[in-house]
């Protein structure tokens, strides 16, 4: 085992081109993609994607894209499959072609557990950090799973990126846990908003936002509606929320500044904001780096149900696609086209149907609008056939959508079917009355 004279003289030693980084993948290697901005850019996934045809076998398993990619290139992909196969935890605009072109599978995860399987299933880490500090690397703007897929490896290739922000909490590792570092000064993405959210966002928030409370320590993930959400709590007044969640919310800093996300009443980091992983704009990045108020955990931590049920007045608040009369959520697919991922959404489900004083929010419209233009109901007597259950029907809680509420919690099946309906689309309610007739009665 080779010995250093100190932790820079290690790191200059395992500072080296990308084009030498990847020279030590062997074929039938599977490489684990740090999540989201924890991933690499396309200067190390370029001279990856440049051993095509040397290496074979090589299956590349990806989290949350983001930067534009050659992997995520259908006709690329295809004339490279000997090489190289893609497996995904996460489907969004970057890679769903590789769905439709059936040239990608999907790795079954949950949030809570994605750092065991991706320490047992890799073999070599690529991920992006800080510039190491004092013998440590710090892992910027995703947690997550990395922790677990950097220990577990065989092969670590860090590319360091003096752009990255650095965030306090459990977000460092040592040096030595690193095989290869890649220096590459990167701006990090942007993530701004798209849009106003819509009248029938804020109908949902409406909802949402009526049943939160002063006090309440809260989960939510991205887009239009949470941030409709999170300008309704400014407007109601509330104060003293707390933020425990997967990932920061936009909006958060407006939050924080205003003194309505105070962390003061939380018993479990009491004070700190919470998460294991950030997308947002400069402003959000500049808000979490260096920042003591805000903390990065594993999600095998930040996730966990049996930590969730310490934190009282736990409100978790998700999206999905569909839901049924027996209270069955689906978030992964729709029309036999994967859209979503489980990500952590049971995990926070289950806290806070544990959590003292907690509830669980699941939230969607109640229509969606099929490719011939053809609108249909959210609210189901079963679930679409190639539909995946995310939230089993014994922990539905809240249901909401542009119509109102259905609280599920206490009620039997019949109860259930006829709470949904009464907050379905009202061109839909009659027809789903008599299915429910059909079927439970």
């Amino acid at each position: 085992m080779r010995t250093y004279r100190d932790w820079k003289d290690e790191y200059q030693n395992k500072l080296m081109s990308a084009d030498e980084a990847v020279k030590k993948v062997k074929s039938g290697d599977v490489i684990g993609i740090g999540l989201a901005l924890g991933g690499p850019t396309a200067h190390l996934i370029d001279a990856l994607c440049a051993r095509a045809g040397e290496l074979k076998g090589v299956r590349i398993l990806d989290g949350v894209p983001i930067r534009p990619l050659k992997i995520y290139d259908v006709d690329f992909m295809q004339s490279v499959k000997e090489s190289f196969t893609y497996s995904t935890l996460l489907y969004n605009p970057l890679n769903r072609k590789l769905a439709q072109t059936k040239i990608v599978d999907y790795q079954t995860v949950q949030s809570s557990d994605s750092g065991s399987r991706m320490y047992s299933i890799c073999d070599v880490a690529m991920v992006s950090v800080c510039k190491p500090e004092a013998n440590m690397v710090n892992l910027g703007l995703t947690n997550f799973y990395s922790p677990e897929l950097i220990k577990g490896a065989k092969l670590v290739i860090a590319e360091v990126n003096d752009q990255m922000p650095m965030v306090y909490g459990d977000n460092w590792l040592p040096l030595s846990e690193f095989d290869c570092f890649v220096e590459h000064s990167s701006p990090i993405p942007e993530f701004k908003r798209k849009g106003e959210p819509s009248e029938l966002e804020f109908a949902i928030a409406q909802n949402v936002a009526s049943l939160i409370r002063d006090g309440d320590c809260i989960q939510m993930g991205v887009g239009t509606l949470p941030e409709a959400i999170v300008r309704l709590l400014r407007d109601k007044g509330k104060k003293d929320l707390g933020v425990h969640t997967e990932m920061f919310p936009m909006g958060l800093p407006d939050l924080v500044r205003e003194g309505i996300v105070t962390n003061k009443l939380k018993r479990i980091h009491a004070g700190k904001t919470v998460a294991s992983f950030c997308m947002g704009d400069k402003d959000m990045y500049d808000f979490v780096a260096k920042n003591p108020d805000c903390v990065f955990y594993p999600t095998s931590y930040t996730n966990a149900p049996h930590l969730l049920r310490e934190i009282d007045n736990l409100v978790a608040i998700n999206m999905d696609l569909e839901v049924d009369f027996s209270g069955q959520l689906n978030s992964e697919r729709v029309d036999t086209r994967w859209v979503g991922a489980a990500g952590g959404q049971l995990d926070f489900v289950i806290g806070a149907a544990w959590s003292k004083g907690g509830r669980a929010f699941n939230v969607l419209p109640s229509t969606r609008t099929l490719k011939s233009g053809k609108k249909v109901s959210t609210i189901v007597p079963r679930l679409s056939p190639s539909a995946t259950v995310i939230v089993p029907h014994m922990y539905s809680q809240f249901v909401v959508t542009e119509f109102g509420i259905a609280d599920l919690w206490h009620k039997t099946m019949r109860q259930r079917a006829d709470a949904l309906i009464a907050i379905a689309h009202p061109d839909f309610r009659d027809e789903l009355k008599e299915e429910a007739k059909k079927l439970l009665y």
